[in-house]
């Protein structure tokens, strides 16, 4: 008798407890579909072992008062093998619905439309519907042995032989449906983790399938199999099988919510689960502990075991007071401290998002792991930088060009508040072109990332895996990472900046000394001339360039060039026309044919947008007769010592536009005293705060102005002092380069250069 009483209230105790986590499941969240077959599952397993203590309480009593009850908890336990389909359709469901589930429609066009689920539910609805209907109408079959009637007695009898047949038949055949059900469930289930890839769904599902497949192993062991092969099993071992069932498949689902946070329950859901689990397990070690003190107390007083109650109830309150404690701490160390918690995912993350300076890295990292904990079919992320957007999708997903060109033209509609948007098919906050996020890109959430008051970016996320909602706890920490990531955000990109400017500044710094180390600071001693130079680039590194190049024939190459643009790719130009030139120096005479080789090999290799303009010439170091050729350049001025003035324009077009083009050249013959002056545009188109520019005859003016005594070097560091003076406190806009060849009645000693951009102190 103990034994049944002590079945009973496991089995009412356990029974309660499923159906406690059946209503927890269904009131976290009572229009999700899989939360109603998560909870409907459990309230059929529930009632089955609500049942099951029933029956062992009737199986205790004696009297004739309870004599109805066994008939009516057996018919009551066919309702609990509903239990099966509902299995069965949760496997189909769970983390994706199957596609013979979505296929699956009755009757299309008609009214009503049943789908899958009814199919599931036909054969136990059939099957109870029948079983309850002749519980309660029980025919005998007997036919009257008077009148007509009399003749139908063997065809009556013969009915009711093949129906009480089909009963029996049907009854123990009907354990293989369930049987079937048990075995397709453990089939898709398993099949859904091999499939699996996202580790927290992995988690679950490998908890949900090992736990209920254990459960309908013990269930079909206690009822399926025993009635299917007719065999009888001790109520004990029955007992036994089912509560391992309702222990095994419940607390699966249980441990996947609390553990893994199956169907995204929320903190109180599974604190709650936990508590009522752990809770439950105590009072029933009390009540075994008391049973067992009460029959010792009454043995050795022979008093009645209620007086002692109360007493072992105090002693339990004391002893358990520790142990509750104890729980709760164990509670918020495996919830609030769990490093797998998606919560705790995203924290983290956030923290560790604010030491990473790598844009890419940020982004990369951010959407994977969003993408992961949160089980999201699509996660997107986008950055506003100053070069464009810059996207990354989840784990393994390309955001196409299309897609970002056109999520950045929808992310200016997003309204101001509130902090995350839910898109659907009618768009988001009476916006309705945002639901081409939705329809186009499979979005159902956008959280905006801003950066005081401006939009940086946005986190897009589509629905979930399993198809449950977006939380309110999903939303305020998604908008509590985003506000992180944002600052995460700017810092990268400021840290960038500054990276990318020190990393400039080194470059050009670097290319500035080779810049220098090309120019020539000490000039070849040309005989019967002298001759000095002078470039101040616009920037650390300029497009402008001159060389002195000593022919090997007894004359020299004296060229000045204007690349176009300025900084690093003007400079490297630069630097190819100068290799060119040497190149050729000591091989190709003619001037126009030098001229034509670097114009081939510009055309050939640079970009329709570069050009330069080049002028060359030849001085004979014996005779100083001059040959030239210019290259579009701005014309050189030979101021004689008679002050005539002589602009050398001879040549042909600039460099690099026109490939094939010719080249002529010019002559001029050098006497003692005169004065070449080369210079770019830089000088001639200089301008001041006023807008008026140098112009060249200001500076021909100069020229002409100045003592004849002067040296080459004073000529040139002279004209620059009077271009300073003339700009002002207005930086110049473009490179300067001035070169000065003087002609000598006597053979000079060698000068050294100014060095590239000491002239800049004359200011």
């Amino acid at each position: 008798m103990n034994s049944f009483l002590l079945l009973s209230t496991l089995n009412l105790s356990l029974g309660g407890l499923v159906f406690l986590l059946g209503l927890v499941i269904l009131r976290e969240n009572p229009g999700q579909r899989l939360n109603r077959v998560v909870a409907t599952m459990l309230f059929f397993g529930g009632f089955g072992a609500i049942l099951a203590g029933f029956a062992f309480l009737a199986a205790r009593q004696v009297g004739a008062a309870h004599g109805a009850a066994p008939d009516l908890l057996k018919n009551g336990s066919y309702l609990w093998e509903f239990f099966f389909p509902t299995l069965f359709l949760f496997a189909s469901i769970f983390p994706e619905e199957r596609r013979f589930v979505r296929r699956f429609v009755l009757f299309p066009g008609r009214w009503w439309t049943p789908g899958f689920g009814t199919l599931v539910f036909a054969p136990h609805a059939f099957h109870f519907a029948l079983t309850v209907a002749l519980s309660i109408w029980a025919p005998d079959f007997t036919v009257p042995a008077q009148g007509l009637l009399k003749y139908l007695a063997p065809v009556v009898g013969i009915v009711g032989v093949f129906l009480r047949i089909f009963l029996l038949v049907h009854q123990a055949l009907f354990s293989l449906v369930n049987l079937g059900f048990g075995i397709a469930t453990m089939v898709l289930l398993f099949d859904s983790y091999r499939k699996a890839r996202v580790p927290r769904l992995r988690q679950q599902l490998r908890v949900i399938a090992v736990g209920l497949s254990a459960c309908l192993v013990c269930y079909s062991f206690a009822s399926s199999i025993p009635t299917l092969l007719n065999l009888r099993l001790a109520e004990s071992v029955r007992a036994v099988l089912t509560i391992a069932a309702l222990t095994l498949g419940p607390g699966s689902i249980a441990f996947s919510i609390v553990r893994y946070k199956f169907l995204d329950a929320r903190l109180l859901a599974r604190r709650a689960i936990l508590y009522a689990l752990v809770s439950g397990t105590l009072v029933g070690v009390y009540l075994l502990v008391v049973a067992r003190l009460n029959k010792i107390a009454t043995a050795f007083t022979g008093a009645d075991a209620r007086v002692f109650e109360p007493v072992f109830l105090i002693m339990a309150l004391a002893l358990f007071q520790p142990a509750v404690a104890r729980l709760e701490e164990m509670l918020d160390r495996l919830l609030l401290k769990d490093p797998n918690d998606y919560r705790n995912v995203l924290r983290q993350l956030g923290i560790d998002l604010q030491t990473t300076i790598d844009l890419e890295v940020l982004l990369t990292r951010t959407v994977r792991t969003v993408s992961e904990a949160l089980l999201t079919r699509r996660a997107i992320i986008v950055a506003v930088t100053r070069s464009g957007l810059m996207a990354r999708g989840g784990a393994g997903e390309a955001v196409t060009l299309r897609e970002v060109e056109r999520i950045g033209a929808l992310l200016p509609l997003l309204p101001l508040e509130p902090a995350s948007v839910r898109i659907d098919e009618r768009g988001a906050g009476g916006v309705e072109p945002l639901a081409e996020l939705h329809d186009q890109f499979g979005i159902s959430l956008v959280v905006p990332m801003r950066w005081r008051g401006e939009l940086v970016g946005a986190l897009l996320l589509g629905d979930k895996v399993t198809l449950t909602d977006w939380t309110s706890e999903d939303e305020n920490l998604l908008t509590t990472l985003a506000a992180r990531v944002s600052v995460s955000m700017q810092n990268a990109l400021l840290l960038g900046e500054r990276v990318a400017v020190a990393r400039f500044e080194e470059e050009m710094n670097l290319a500035r000394q080779i810049q220098r180390t090309s120019l020539l600071s000490v000039f070849p001693v040309l005989p019967r001339c002298e001759v000095h130079a002078l470039s101040i680039p616009s920037k650390h590194v300029g497009g402008d360039f001159y060389d002195v190049v000593d022919a090997g024939d007894g004359s020299y190459l004296v060229a000045v060039a204007d690349v176009s643009g300025k900084g690093v790719p003007a400079a490297l130009l630069s630097s190819m026309l100068q290799a060119s030139l040497r190149t050729q120096a000591g091989s190709v005479r003619a001037l126009p044919e030098i001229l034509r080789n670097i114009n081939t090999l510009m055309y050939r290799s640079t970009e329709i947008q570069q050009f330069a303009t080049f002028f060359l010439a030849r001085i004979d170091a014996a005779t100083l007769q001059l040959t030239f050729s210019n290259a579009g350049h701005n014309w050189p001025v030979l101021a004689r010592r008679g002050g005539e003035r002589v602009f050398l324009d001879r040549g042909g077009t600039i460099l690099g536009i026109e490939d094939g083009a010719r080249f002529d050249e010019g002559h001029v013959a050098l006497g003692p005293g005169d004065r070449l002056v080369l210079y770019t545009d830089g000088i001639s188109e200089a301008m001041n705060a006023d807008g008026e520019m140098f112009g060249e005859e200001r500076l021909v003016d100069m020229i002409e102005g100045l003592p004849r005594n002067l040296s080459a070097r004073e000529i040139a560091e002279q004209l620059l002092a009077e271009l300073h003076e003339f700009l002002g406190p207005v930086e110049p806009q473009d490179d300067m380069t001035l070169l000065v060849l003087r002609a000598l009645d006597a053979v000079p000693t060698p000068l050294r250069a100014t060095p590239l951009g000491e002239a800049v102190a004359a200011r």
